[in-house]
């Protein structure tokens, strides 16, 4: 769910950017005053340990927070945690609770309230879907699957203000898993009091509380108790839909100071001398990619994965999107992400091979081919694909478009032979796009491919200490998975948005999260 990227503006920008507001600097001197109307999606559900999309990703954020959090730079910040440290050669990390931290209800948000946010994570019975995050920790996974204890998780509470993490390797990449929306802090009654999640009972260790909720707004008041101080605007109007109405019109009329636009709109919004200066473009820290059921056949067979690799000309398909913010992937870890490396592990297309693969399969020029079903949530280069696949190797594709609900229920429980997914950071690093995606039991591993290779190498990328062989281990995990096939990348996406040149602060982090307690209005302008 978030490139490490900077914010790119086509026209002039009014202003500087909060990017980091740390305990005691609050932009107003401590006072939360104004508004703010954003038009985003809302979460489909307000639950860290449940959500799973970046839309919901979005909201979390604002009501829970995180041990660390990531700036605009891609950098692990303190948040609830003010410091940590490592010991026996990385392998335990401490981090460290603020003095005096409450809830938003005012009641002490303590070390066991991290451990038990955590333990929810990973529970048994019903798991987050991202619950591999933690997988590095001992015992973890084999609790989270049933088989370990409790008592055996290297989570532990040192009294009121330390967390104790025990790894199975060293990790230096956790203080930045740790700044994930899915590990951070709920209070210890969210599993028995259902009016911890509903407006005005809300309680949450955000820079703000749920206020009201509606088919098509979330409402967000300033958290007077905020480890930060309150947030310098106090109401936050997210909206998720403007019934049917231009986002650029409400825009120009007032009604929306920050909203997504199309590349259509941008296009033009560039050259406009008036609206011009709210124009930006936001890199994300994403990769798109398809995938198949590894499991059985067709695609169980690798000669199939890699025909269906080198059969369609990717680059191309991207390129005729004529989006210039749409770029052909060189691999799973897209660019910026700290392990992104300077080699192209992209797919190469060439028909020649794509076609013998294809023979020795069994399928030549596709005869015998077996019917089998694109399943997406709608995404822009299907159409494409499937015409490449019967004009290029003589395979008929069918093609189904779910909605995104039952599309991920799909894909966790029953994944479809040839599938889609637009994958954002959960922090900014190459495991969460290569060992968090295709690691052997790993809660996203929709295709379920499994190499001991591959593993290996992510095992030896995540212990290393020297940043060389740190990326030498990840090059030859991604080398893996160009030679198998079991997902492809394809490209690496970004966005566009107006922002009311008076707002600052409206800067995608390392996640590509906007962090709404760092907006403000300028004054004087």
């Amino acid at each position: 769910m978030a490139v490490v990227s900077v914010l790119a503006v086509v026209a002039a920008f009014v202003g500087s950017a909060i990017v980091w507001r740390p305990a005691g600097s609050s932009v107003l001197a401590g006072t939360s005053i104004g508004s703010v109307t954003i038009l985003g999606a809302s979460a489909a559900s307000l639950d860290p340990a449940v959500q799973s999309d970046a839309g919901s990703a979005q909201v979390v954020s604002q009501f829970f927070e995180s041990l660390t959090a990531i700036d605009t730079t891609g950098h692990v910040q303190p948040a609830l945690a003010d410091g940590w440290q490592t010991s026996d050669g990385g392998k335990r990390i401490v981090f460290h609770l603020r003095s005096g931290l409450t809830f938003s209800d005012g009641t002490s948000l303590r070390a066991a309230d991290v451990v038990s946010s955590w333990m929810r994570v990973l529970a048994p019975s019903q798991p987050s879907q991202l619950a591999s995050l933690l997988d590095d920790v001992v015992g973890a996974r084999a609790y989270r699957e049933g088989s370990g204890s409790k008592s055996a998780v290297g989570i532990q509470a040192l009294g009121d203000q330390q967390v104790v993490i025990d790894l199975v390797n060293p990790a230096a990449d956790f203080a930045a898993i740790a700044s994930g929306p899915t590990l951070a802090v709920v209070p210890p009654a969210i599993d028995s009091d259902a009016g911890i999640l509903l407006p005005h009972t809300f309680v949450g260790s955000g820079a703000y509380v749920l206020s009201g909720l509606t088919a098509t707004e979330t409402t967000m008041t300033a958290n007077p108790h905020y480890w930060a101080g309150p947030p310098p605007i106090e109401t936050v109007h997210l909206l998720s839909s403007i019934g049917g109405k231009s986002p650029v019109s409400e825009f120009e009329n007032g009604n929306l100071d920050y909203t997504p636009i199309s590349l259509y709109d941008a296009s033009w919004i560039a050259y406009d001398g008036t609206l011009g200066p709210s124009l930006r473009i936001e890199p994300s820290p994403s990769v798109e990619f398809y995938g198949f059921d590894a499991t059985k056949a067709p695609f169980s067979d690798v000669h199939v994965r890699r025909a269906f690799q080198m059969g369609v000309d990717w680059r191309r398909i991207v390129n005729l999107l004529a989006d210039p913010l749409e770029q052909p992937a060189t691999g799973m870890v897209p660019p910026g992400v700290p392990g992104h490396g300077e080699t192209d592990f992209g797919p190469k297309f060439d028909l020649q091979k794509a076609r013998a693969e294809l023979a020795a399969a069994g399928f030549p020029n596709g005869v015998g081919f077996p019917k089998i079903t694109l399943v997406t949530a709608g995404a822009a280069l299907d159409e494409a694909i499937v015409r490449q696949l019967h004009d290029n190797l003589g395979i008929e594709i069918n093609y189904e478009e779910l909605d995104w609900t039952t599309y991920n229920e799909r894909l966790l429980s029953d994944p479809p032979a040839f599938w889609e997914m637009d994958w954002v950071a959960d922090y900014p690093g190459a495991n969460d796009f290569l060992g968090l995606l295709l690691g052997t039991g790993k809660t996203n591993n929709f295709g379920r491919w499994t190499s001991g290779d591959f593993d290996a190498a992510i095992g030896r990328a995540l212990s290393a200490t020297d940043p060389a062989a740190m990326q030498g281990a990840f090059d030859q995990a991604q080398a893996i998975v160009l030679d198998q096939a079991p997902v492809i990348p394809v490209d690496n996406g970004a966005g566009y948005s107006l922002a009311s040149p008076k707002l600052l602060g409206a800067l995608p982090n390392g996640q590509g999260l906007v962090r709404y307690a760092g907006l403000a209005w300028a004054s004087g302008l």
